[in-house]
């Protein structure tokens, strides 16, 4: 029968090619002439349409159905809540504008107790497939999903093959990157919101913090004690507008507003 149904569909093919006004549909005979003239179509296109709809319910009802497929296992339970839509946004916005602050929302998100969110778990992975302290630190905020989906996506794997953290690596897991600022504005890490955006913005103002301070003015907000950062924005949003240091201002209070938003979003649910 399926030698005959195959036969047909290769004439059926050839007519279609050729157009029925050039060529009669094949007379299939059979089950599938029987189903055909029971339609009792009058032209050569109805008939051949019809032939057509027989000849590919009879193919597809002669296919064999293939081995049971396992079903696909889910990752290990994990109990911690997913972290918010608005912390998922947050750190596509930190990654695009402002990555010296990754460390910090993945560190956060972990020691708040919040998992990573399923839609943001591949990104993560894939961001850090380098860096063991930060592969590291992504696996731990992903949880059990992690190894379901390297298992299942091998791209999110590491690079090369895997290896233990070394010691110096492990006392780095809990700890934000050191970032280098001159010791002149050290003192500022531990000062208040108002002091930080103070010496800022003064130094903005008159010439001394320019476009080439950009990266210690930087690390340094993105060091300093987050309770003053939405004092550090108002004091910066404050700079002259006639000041040469307005764009640098606005840049800087850009960081300052992610920052407090960020740690906000990821406040203990």
């Amino acid at each position: 029968m399926s030698t005959d149904v195959d036969t047909l569909w290769r004439d059926l093919v050839t007519a279609a090619l050729l157009g029925s006004d050039r060529r009669d549909p094949p007379d299939p005979g059979g089950p599938v002439g029987d189903l055909v003239a029971d339609a009792v179509r009058t032209d050569a296109s109805s008939r051949m349409l019809a032939t057509v709809a027989a000849c590919v319910a009879v193919r597809r009802a002669g296919v064999r159905p293939g081995s049971p497929v396992e079903p696909l296992r889910p990752p290990e339970p994990d109990d911690r809540p997913p972290c918010t839509p608005a912390a998922v946004a947050r750190w596509h916005h930190v990654t695009t504008s402002w990555p010296v602050l990754e460390d910090e929302w993945v560190l956060t998100c972990v020691e708040q107790g919040w998992r990573v969110a399923a839609e943001l778990a591949p990104a993560l992975l894939r961001r850090h497939r380098r860096n063991a302290v930060r592969r590291a630190r992504a696996v731990a905020a992903v949880g059990p999903t992690a190894a379901w989906l390297v298992e299942h996506l091998p791209e999110l794997d590491v690079v090369g093959r895997p290896r233990p953290l070394s010691p110096v690596e492990f006392e780095q897991l809990g700890e934000l990157p050191a970032l280098p600022i001159p010791p002149e504005l050290s003192w500022l890490l531990d000062a208040t919101g108002s002091e930080v955006g103070g010496v800022v913005a003064i130094g903005l103002e008159n010439g001394d913090f320019a476009e080439p301070h950009r990266a210690v003015l930087v690390n340094l907000l993105a060091r300093c004690v987050p309770g003053g950062l939405v004092d550090v924005a108002e004091v910066l949003d404050a700079v002259d507008r006639r000041s040469s240091g307005r764009p640098l201002a606005i840049s800087l209070g850009d960081l300052a507003t992610t920052r407090a938003r960020m740690l906000d979003e990821l406040s203990a649910p």
